[in-house]
């Protein structure tokens, strides 16, 4: 049996919301409050699942299946779409042209949608979603010197610049730009830039309470973003930071949400907590803490977090939903071969999330899952059938279960006597023919 350890106040927090982020996750995969901002709180709480390394559960290959069936009609959607499907290992090759393409021709700057004004954060975030997937973009230093130039002289950013025209700084867009300069401060001389806009950021922190906003007490959005820009340049030990994290741990709800069960803040939150890898004992994609929790009730020494998600018949097989493959038997050898796509042959497969049961493999070549499971439980997983035109993925599961004792049928009492009183009628004919011969 596990021994439970006292967990910091910070992963306590991150095990309660990612309960409630189980729990809240829509029948399709998406997570959803206000009406238009699925995207950005489902990237968000992909996001915070890779944060946590939790990429083996359910939750997460149905979360991950939405983002890529999906079309983001905003630069701040596609921009979070694209940097959330990078951290789970998608293509987004073809996504990143389409932002590229939204941008402003003429200040090579992000606005709303495409071809606006330049304006923060979708500048930053463009910038951002350009970085995380390592794509080689001539115009860079353009993007960065629009969010260089600016910058107010109070050392935070607007939401606009219209030219002629200075807006006043915000905790938002003054965030996002720290982080996206952060980024690329090992590439351009961005680091003056950075300390002024840091120095404005803490100026906004709210005494007592640690909050961050433009209010007397700051809210929860806006603490978040600006924990996680203090986090990323100044670490999570600096006290700002320290504050920050300390508001936000206190204005979580009993459910483990952020602002009475609104699903942007939770996830934004969520995602906005450092990289670490929790514990998860049975491999089943939920960390240990998390599984302890009363919304859940699931037990960290077994693999037991399929079906938390209740849905809501929006589900999509293949997509959202696993298509169970044959049973398996454990200890008994196994053998099925993953489907193929429409695309043109050859095709090859590659295991994109989740995990097959213990002791079987995957032949990338032939698409076949062989071996001996040495493990009960359901197993589920997803992965991408990759034909020389096109790139598929598709939600799988196998479940292994103990193998059925075979049974002899019993028949009812009524044939039973029938039986009996046929075989006694034979035996007599026999005894009969038996005794004639012998005469």
């Amino acid at each position: 049996m596990a021994t439970a350890s006292l967990a910091a106040p910070i992963d306590d927090a991150r095990f309660k919301a990612m309960a409630w982020l189980i729990t809240h996750q829509n029948g399709d995969g998406s997570w959803s409050g206000a009406p238009g901002l699925e995207m950005a709180e489902t990237a968000a709480a992909v996001e915070a699942l890779v944060n946590s390394g939790m990429t083996q559960s359910d939750t997460y290959t149905k979360g991950v299946a939405w983002l890529q069936n999906h079309e983001a009609y905003s630069t701040d959607a596609l921009a979070r779409q694209i940097i959330a499907l990078n951290k789970a290992g998608r293509d987004t090759s073809e996504l990143i042209t389409r932002l590229i393409a939204l941008r402003n021709d003429t200040s090579l700057s992000w606005g709303a949608y495409d071809h606006y004004s330049g304006s923060f954060p979708d500048t930053s975030l463009a910038m951002d979603a350009i970085n995380a997937t390592a794509t080689t973009y001539a115009d860079a230093s353009y993007g960065i010197g629009f969010i260089v130039n600016k910058q107010n002289t109070d050392g935070g950013w607007p939401y606009f610049a219209p030219p002629g025209s200075v807006q006043p700084s915000k905790v938002i867009p003054a965030a996002h730009s720290l982080l996206t300069l952060n980024h690329y401060k090992t590439v351009y001389g961005v680091q003056s830039n950075i300390t002024n806009g840091i120095a404005w950021l803490k100026a906004q922190q709210k005494t007592p309470g640690g909050g961050f906003g433009e209010g007397s007490t700051g809210t929860v959005l806006e603490t978040a973003l600006a924990y996680r820009a203090l986090v990323a340049e100044l670490g999570p030990t600096d006290p700002a930071a320290v504050s920050a994290e300390n508001f936000l741990i206190a204005q979580q709800q009993t459910d483990g949400s952020w602002g009475g069960g609104d699903a942007l803040l939770t996830t934004l939150t969520l995602a906005a907590m450092p990289t670490v890898a929790l514990a998860d004992t049975d491999r089943d994609g939920l960390p240990d803490g998390t599984e302890t929790q009363a919304l859940l009730g699931t037990n960290p020494n077994l693999p037991d977090a399929f079906g938390l998600l209740s849905g809501n018949g929006r589900g999509i097989a293949g997509e959202t939903t696993a298509i169970p493959l044959t049973k398996a038997f454990i200890d008994l050898p196994y053998t099925a071969s993953l489907a193929t796509s429409n695309g043109t042959p050859p095709y090859s497969w590659l295991l994109s999330s989740g995990d097959l049961p213990d002791g079987l493999s995957l032949d990338s070549n032939t698409g076949e899952i062989t071996g001996t499971p040495t493990a009960l439980g359901i197993y589920n997983f997803s992965y991408e059938v990759l034909a020389a035109d096109r790139q598929t993925s598709i939600v799988s599961q196998i479940e292994v279960t103990e193998p059925q004792p075979t049974q002899v049928p019993t028949l009812p009492a009524w044939a039973m006597l029938l039986m009996g009183g046929l075989l006694s009628v034979i035996m007599r004919h026999a005894e009969h023919r038996k005794t004639r011969t012998i005469r």
